[in-house]
C-alpha cells in the first residue's frame, strides 16, 4: 500500500513506473479519482503511460479497481470482510463506542474465524499469521508415494509463487536449471622428505589409499598428486571434505617447516602384546572398566554396554560391524592400530 491514492507523485507514482511494464505486478485503485490523474488514466487500460520524466512506457501490470471507502456503515464493511475472508480486522477510524459496538457486531457474525482489533492511537499491534507453504513433489520423487511421517529430500524450486520439489537429476526436465559439481582443486609448495609426508598424513587421516606412487587418496574423499615441489590436493566441494582438506593442507604445511629427521618415529613392529594392552584401557576409558574384560586370549574380545554385546576381532580391523556399538568400537580400535603401526610404503607403480 502507497500513497498518494492518484499517484501524481510520490511513492505510489515510482513504485507504479518501475513496475508497470511487468505483467506478473497488478495495481488495485482504492478510492475516487479525479478526471486528468494517473490513477484514473490507467483505469482505462491505455497500452501506454507517460512518466513524469515525460518517458513512454508500455503498461502491461493489471489494473483492478474497488470502491474502499472510508465512511462504510456495518452492512458494507461486513459484505468487504465476507469476499476477502481475512484472519485479522483493525478497526481505526472512529469513535470508541462506536467502534466496541462494531467490533461486537463482527464478532457475533463471524464467529470465532475472525479476529476484529481494536487499538488505540500509538498502540502497540502484534499479528500472527500461519507460514505453512504447500509444495508440489514432481518427476522421479513422486513414482512412489511417501508415507506419514517419511522424510523426503529434493531441492525446493520456487516458480510463480508456486513451490516444486524435484531431485537434482529432474532439474533439466521440469526447469530451465541444470545440476553442476563443483571441484575444489589446491597448489602446496613442499620441499621435504616424501617420508616425511607420508609419516605426517598417515597420522591424520589414518589409512590412505594409494592409487600410485604419485597419487594418495585421503578420506575417501581428497586427491592428493605428489608432483615435486608441489603437492596438489583435488576433491568435491562438500562442507565435511572441504573440512578435511583444510587439516590437510595445514599438515602440509607444518611438514614443510620440519627438517626431516634421519629416522622417523615409527616403531620397526607392531608389539601385538603392548597392542592388546592400549585397547583395553582406550576401552575401558570409553565404556568403563566393568564393560571390557581385563584379560582375553587370542585375537578376539568383547565389549557389553547396556546389555548391548559388540563382538571384536583384532585381526580384522575393517569397520565392517551393522550395530553403532560394534561400529565405534571397531572405528576406535583401527584408529589406535594406525597411531601406533608402522608406516606402510606405497606399493611399486604398475605398468
Amino acid at each position: 500500500m502507497a500513497s498518494p491514492g492518484m499517484m501524481q507523485s510520490g511513492l505510489s507514482r515510482e513504485l507504479f513506473e518501475s513496475w508497470c511494464t511487468d505483467p506478473k505486478n497488478g495495481v488495485i485503485i482504492a478510492g475516487y479519482c479525479v478526471e486528468g490523474t494517473l490513477a484514473k488514466t490507467i483505469l482505462s487500460e491505455p497500452e501506454e503511460i507517460t512518466t513524469m520524466s515525460g518517458q513512454k512506457l508500455p503498461l502491461k501490470m493489471s489494473v483492478d479497481y474497488i470502491s474502499f471507502s472510508a465512511h462504510t456503515d456495518y452492512q458494507q464493511t461486513s459484505e468487504f470482510i465476507n469476499i476477502l475472508k481475512p484472519p485479522h480486522v483493525v478497526l481505526v477510524h472512529g469513535e470508541q463506542n462506536e467502534m466496541s459496538r462494531l467490533k461486537a457486531a463482527l464478532q457475533r457474525e463471524h464467529r470465532t474465524r475472525l479476529a476484529v482489533h481494536t487499538p488505540r492511537n500509538t498502540q502497540l499491534l502484534s499479528l500472527t499469521f500461519r507460514g505453512d507453504k504447500t509444495a508440489k513433489v514432481m518427476g522421479s520423487l513422486a513414482v512412489d508415494p511417501s508415507k506419514p511421517g517419511e522424510q523426503l529430500q529434493g531441492i525446493l524450486v520456487k516458480r510463480n509463487f508456486n513451490y516444486h520439489i524435484l531431485a537434482p537429476s529432474d532439474l533439466n526436465k521440469y526447469t530451465e536449471l541444470t545440476q553442476s559439481e563443483v571441484v575444489q582443486r589446491q597448489s602446496i609448495h613442499y620441499t621435504g622428505s616424501s617420508a616425511l609426508l607420508r609419516h605426517v598424513v598417515v597420522r591424520l587421516a589414518g589409512t590412505i589409499e594409494f592409487l600410485s606412487e604419485t597419487r594418495w587418496r585421503l578420506y575417501n574423499c581428497i586427491d592428493m598428486i605428489i608432483e615435486p615441489p608441489v603437492i596438489v590436493l583435488e576433491w568435491q566441494a562438500q562442507p565435511v571434505s572441504d573440512m578435511y582438506a583444510d587439516a590437510v593442507v595445514a599438515a602440509v604445511l607444518g611438514a614443510s617447516s620440519l627438517s626431516a629427521p634421519a629416522h622417523l618415529p615409527l616403531a620397526p613392529k607392531l608389539d601385538r602384546m603392548h597392542f592388546k594392552e592400549c585397547v583395553i584401557e582406550m576401552l575401558q576409558e570409553m565404556f568403563g572398566e566393568d564393560s571390557v574384560p581385563k584379560i582375553f586370549k587370542g585375537e578376539k574380545l568383547h565389549v557389553e554396554v547396556n546389555d548391548k554385546r559388540a563382538d571384536i576381532d583384532l585381526l580384522a580391523l575393517e569397520e565392517k560391524g551393522r550395530e553403532s556399538l560394534e561400529r565405534m568400537v571397531q572405528s576406535a580400535i583401527s584408529k589406535l592400530y594406525s597411531a601406533l603401526a608402522p608406516v606402510k610404503a606405497p606399493p611399486p607403480p604398475t605398468c
